[in-house]
């Protein structure tokens, strides 16, 4: 992989991430990388620009600002501890599913001393890996996948990012692929969305923002493919 065509956006993380102190984001970044290393997204693109992407929004998007409002007797120490789980947690969302990883993903607390939060997050995150059955891993089952997600604000926040990024690549899926992604909207992403406001409304700027990017990029495929959303709305307002 060529390191220049992720160069600026690793830039732009481990600067941040020096200035603020994230112990665990500093780390998650190189990691990042050598997990992803030689993986390609389905335009072709180098695999670690989604994962960095996803953290940069998320930086962006200045979480501590509702962790604030949301925590006020907590510590501003903690306001950042808990950014830093989340950057560190977006960085890795992946690694579970896509990578080999000999420890069962052990590695990333005893090995790299990242917080077992990290871990934890980034277990909830994931499904049924790709290349081996790791001894946590359950038979993919979306209701308890999203269910579970949405006991957390860490994870609430990680996959709704996670979903937009991988929409901005929705040209290029098939057909078949593209109605998938659109029926799992409506029936998980835009619910959790909802429940995640609900149950953090300090935290309803982030996820409306991200619910409208999502809804901007495939807006325009479900006219296409001529998927009868009203009906979807309805099963979201149900949910």
């Amino acid at each position: 992989m060529k390191k220049a065509s992720y160069l600026k956006l690793y830039r732009f993380i481990e600067q941040y991430a020096s200035k603020k102190g994230l112990r665990n984001t500093l780390i998650a970044l190189p990691l990042a990388v050598k997990y992803h290393e030689g993986q390609k997204r389905d335009d072709g693109e180098p695999y670690i620009m989604h994962p960095m992407r996803v953290c940069i929004t998320l930086i962006l998007l200045r979480p501590e600002l509702a962790f604030r409002k949301a925590y006020p007797r907590k510590s501003e120490q903690w306001v950042w501890q808990q950014c830093d789980i989340l950057f560190a947690t977006a960085l890795l969302h992946d690694v579970v599913e896509e990578a080999e990883l000999p420890k069962n993903g052990k590695e990333l607390v005893t090995v790299y001393h990242l917080d077992k939060e990290v871990l934890k997050n980034v277990r909830i995150l994931s499904k049924l890996p790709k290349r081996k059955k790791h001894f946590w891993s359950r038979i993919y089952r979306p209701r308890s996948y999203y269910r579970k997600i949405s006991q957390s604000i860490i994870p609430s926040l990680t996959k709704p990012v996670d979903r937009k990024d991988n929409c901005m690549t929705f040209g290029v899926f098939p057909a078949k692929r593209k109605k998938k992604y659109m029926i799992e909207n409506y029936e998980y992403i835009y619910p959790l969305c909802k429940k995640t406001r609900k149950k953090y409304p300090e935290f309803a700027r982030i996820i409306d923002t991200i619910e409208g990017m999502i809804k901007e990029n495939v807006r325009p495929y479900e006219y296409v493919l001529n998927l009868k959303t009203g009906n979807l709305t309805e099963r979201v307002n149900t949910c």
